[in-house]
């Protein structure tokens, strides 16, 4: 199976000075009264850019000897109206408008490929599915060009009810429940941000064999792994040791939680409701005149 359209669809993200913060990606925004043309956007979570002014953008370059750095002003960008997050503010992703460039070695992902809660049923997407993402290792990451790893995972749970959950966002401790997509797979530092796509050879649906001419459907955007605490950590948590607050104990297991093997994803229905706003839409008018 040819993944090579994966490993072009992302793009890493850096701080200013150049220290890998996690990978993004572009989506194609159709314009409102003209399908054939389209929008680049970028997407990413919204604890990798936290509450930095700006961020740099990646890119591989077409020649392949070099790679481009791009500026984005993220408070330039949120004062124009060209940076949208989910109405739901404890939802992990980030929205942001780029320009296309030109020179540069990338794949945006169509809108048509987001998968949409109605996907998710027709095409039976549950537990057991195979899914595939690609993101930046922050131990090795090219100079040359972007080389993001390839993770194969399988969709380990997808459940009715809202997940607890618990990130920071620059200096802000997000609380919240969501419904997730959990993985059976392991995610990192670099991860954060990343697409995950419905593995696009062979799956069954309908109980029927399906060997050709899947849709790697983009079934949402990595968020970073599960905490586990240890066992010791846990007990404390329900019995805290003599002079610990229970406070005290949670902020323990925060520090020693160790990664559970399962990967947290926020699912791309929540990309749509970004995507489907008048916000945005009106946004994109505006600019097209």
């Amino acid at each position: 199976m040819d993944l090579s359209f994966l490993t072009r669809t992302v793009i890493f993200l850096f701080s200013e000075d150049r220290i890998p913060l996690g990978t993004a990606f572009v989506v194609e925004y159709p314009l409102p009264d003209n399908s054939s043309q389209v929008v680049p956007l970028v997407v990413t979570a919204k604890h990798v850019v936290g509450d930095r002014v700006k961020v740099l953008g990646r890119f591989s370059r077409l020649d392949g000897q070099a790679t481009a750095y791009v500026p984005y002003d993220l408070d330039g960008l949120r004062n124009r109206g060209d940076l949208w997050e989910h109405k739901d503010e404890t939802v992990d992703i980030v929205v942001f408008r780029t320009p296309h460039y030109g020179e540069a070695s990338y794949r945006r992902i169509p809108m048509g490929w987001i998968a949409s809660e109605d996907i998710f049923e027709a095409e039976e997407i549950a537990e057991g599915d195979r899914v595939v993402f690609a993101a930046l290792l922050q131990g090795f990451y090219g100079s040359a060009a972007n080389y993001p790893v390839v993770i194969d995972a399988t969709l380990a749970l997808l459940p009715q009810e809202p997940i607890p959950l618990k990130y920071r966002v620059g200096n802000r401790e997000i609380e919240t429940k969501q419904r997730l997509i959990l993985l059976s797979g392991h995610s990192f530092q670099g991860a954060s941000g990343g697409p995950v796509f419905l593995w696009p050879g062979p799956r069954t649906k309908k109980g029927t064999l399906h060997v050709g001419g899947v849709v790697p459907y983009l079934i949402g955007l990595m968020h970073g792994f599960y905490c586990a605490p240890p066992r010791e950590v846990q007990v404390g948590l329900t019995s805290p040791p003599s002079g610990l607050s229970g406070t005290d104990a949670a902020r323990l297991a925060w520090q020693f939680a160790e990664n559970a093997g399962i990967a947290i994803v926020f699912p791309s229905w929540l990309l749509l409701d970004i995507l489907r706003s008048e916000t945005l839409r009106a946004r994109i008018r505006e600019l097209v005149g």
